[in-house]
């Protein structure tokens, strides 16, 4: 057997010579030729096998990365706590070699480049993402078509069959890019949520193989005119037919509009259909000659019920003792969540969960990442939840009417770890956050002032915080947070800056103890250069206010410098990228045009400073945490 997919050495090519196709039963004995594939479905299955191992390839190497990218984190804690100047600085050729290999492989990878204005319905995703996405389309596309140029009247069905093998090999794939407790996360250090970037796509490149198989099987039958005869005489061609309209149902529902739309009928119906799906597949491919090609659905099952048992008895260990959460209303229609979770004692910063509140929503758990960290808040979870949905609107209402004076039976799936890097092991940390956005930020500096706080030495100098809100009254939110870390920090000896900008409002409010106010509108246009926005402030040229906002809140707010408008993140990471003594960190969480304003400016910066490409300048580590 030529298992490099031609044909038989000892078969001659298959033609229509003699044969009387208005004779049903010659017609049909050449069709069941065409059919054939005692060749052709095990060379299908090795091609199937090598997707799998480019798969496990291509995850193996990104495994590895992490292991590394680990290990050199480690490795300047280390340094700090044995007191080396610039610990966050590579310190020999191969630390060298690591870190300009790191920046020649993120700085294309980090630009997004996506409509914003289309947001809701059209969202491209970074160049990281759609570097691996071509690159998998381009590899099922080579696998279906290389070495299978087979003469004569199976060459279509050759492609066809090849194609189907391919399709039934991704479906452990769309399984395992799917689950919240995927190991391919757990290797490569990815969140669930980027993950289902590539379930999509897998989705999609399941979809256009599933397409090639129906329709060069297809027109091998058509040229002859056995399609008529196929249907008659074939049961899995409309067990193929269904699942092929499920998995099309599947793809046009997860389209970002229809997704958004309402997204727990969403959830609902993609499950239904997904186990629909599997069981149209199974009848299927158990009607074909090769029945074996079942046993990827039944790994993708088992892969399924697996994930789906270790969620649920994590969930019941969580809340063997249910937790109970009280609810406060905040300024700007946001609403704070605290609980005890007897169950849950330590999580990551930036970790999040999803709640089930029974009163207000029961089918789908609303993600909610942690404010707090383990050691702050008495060991409580806090959240901010702004009100833009239905179970949010329900939360809000309760709080105002309600206040403390109820306590809301409240289950948690989680924690979740977000798969960003130690930022304490950076020289130099930039948090930037818009809106709610601060949640994320914000247990990340407090992890870090409470492990400053223990007397161990980190490599960080240098922590600037950017928060961007619409109107001051939201500092209120986390104002008492906010001035104990940095106020932590300042005593660790870490040099810090906190920077709140107030994008809806014309002018700082202000009283007889400001320092200053906001500058006239005219005055900005004038003096302001490169922006990343609408009304748009350098950190240099804006004057600084340090009072109190007493007409909507007594947060003491002195340790912030209060800007009007948006950063210039391209200005103000260029400067904390100058004056860095190793690696800087950058992490963002907000809404997408914030994220993408601050790719584009860490792109810029990368590029036009070379950082760690022999400049001297200490290369870039960009962290994005988007929540819509």
């Amino acid at each position: 057997m030529d298992m490099g997919g031609d044909r038989p050495s000892s078969s001659a090519p298959l033609t229509p010579t003699g044969v009387d196709f208005s004779n049903e039963t010659q017609a049909f004995d050449f069709l069941q030729e065409i059919l054939d594939d005692s060749v052709l479905g095990p060379v299908g299955n090795q091609y199937a096998r090598y997707f799998w191992y480019g798969v496990v390839s291509v995850i193996g190497i990104a495994s590895i990365c992490n292991f590394v990218q680990r290990c050199v984190l480690r490795m300047r804690l280390r340094a700090s706590a044995r007191n080396r100047s610039r610990p966050a600085k590579p310190a020999n050729p191969f630390t060298q070699s690591i870190a300009t290999t790191a920046a020649l492989l993120r700085e294309p990878s980090y630009p997004q480049i996506t409509p914003l204005a289309a947001s809701s319905w059209l969202k491209v995703p970074p160049l990281g993402h759609v570097y691996i996405i071509t690159a998998y389309l381009a590899f099922i596309l080579a696998l279906v078509f290389i070495n299978n140029n087979i003469p004569g009247a199976q060459h279509f069905q050759a492609l066809g069959i090849r194609a189907g093998w391919l399709g039934a090999a991704q479906v452990p794939l769309l399984v395992l890019t799917s689950s919240k407790t995927s190991l391919i996360g757990f290797l490569v250090n990815s969140s669930v949520e980027r993950l289902n970037v590539y379930h999509r796509w897998v989705s999609r490149g399941l979809l256009l193989l599933a397409t090639l198989h129906f329709g060069l099987q297809s027109h091998a039958w058509n040229i002859y005119g056995l399609m008529v005869l196929e249907w008659k005489t074939d049961e899995c061609t409309p067990t193929g037919i269904s699942a092929y309209a499920l998995l099309l149902w599947m793809n046009l529902t997860s389209l970002a509009p229809l997704r958004f739309f309402k997204y727990k009928i969403f959830v609902v119906q993609h499950l239904l259909t997904y186990f629909g799906f599997t069981v149209a597949l199974v009848y299927h491919l158990y009607g074909t000659s090769s029945p074996y090609s079942t046993n990827y659905i039944y790994i993708s099952i088992a892969l399924y019920l697996v994930g789906q048992l270790v969620r649920f008895v994590r969930m019941v260990i969580v809340n063997i003792r249910p937790s109970r959460a009280a609810l406060t209303p905040l300024e700007g229609s946001a609403t704070k969540i605290r609980l005890s979770s007897p169950g849950i004692k330590s999580w990551q910063p930036g970790s999040y969960v999803r709640l089930f509140i029974p009163r207000f929503n029961v089918v789908q758990g609303h993600p909610a990442t942690i404010l707090s960290t383990p050691s702050s808040h008495g060991g409580d979870m806090v959240f901010i939840l702004r009100s833009c949905g239905s179970f949010t609107k329900r939360l809000l209402k309760a709080a105002q009417i309600e206040g403390h004076q109820s306590m809301h039976l409240t289950l948690i799936d989680g924690p979740y770890p977000s798969p960003h890097a130690d930022f304490a092991c950076f020289d130099t940390l930039v948090l930037i956050a818009g809106s709610t956005g601060v949640t994320f930020t914000l247990s990340v500096l407090q992890d870090i002032a409470q492990r400053a706080k223990t007397h161990k030495i980190l490599p960080l100098r240098t922590l600037h915080f950017t928060w961007v809100i619409k109107h001051q009254s939201w500092i209120s939110w986390v104002s008492e947070e906010l001035r104990t870390t940095f106020s932590m920090l300042q005593e660790a000896g870490v040099e810090t800056l906190c920077n709140i900008h107030i994008t809806g409002e014309e002018s700082i409010s202000s009283d007889k103890e400001s320092a200053g106010r906001g500058r006239p509108r005219e005055q900005e246009k004038e003096q302001d250069g490169e922006v990343d926005g609408p009304l748009v402030l350098d950190d240099e040229q804006t004057e600084v206010s340090k009072s109190q906002n007493r007409r909507t809140s007594d947060a003491d707010i002195s340790f912030a410098e209060l800007h009007v408008g948006r950063p210039t993140f391209r200005t103000m990471l260029e400067r904390r990228v100058n004056q860095a003594q190793g690696e800087t960190a950058v992490a963002v969480c907000g809404p997408l045009g914030l994220s993408v304003a601050v790719r584009s400016a860490v792109v810029r910066i990368s590029d036009d400073l070379a950082v760690d490409k022999g400049s001297g300048l200490d290369g870039l580590y960009l962290h994005v945490e988007n929540f819509d």
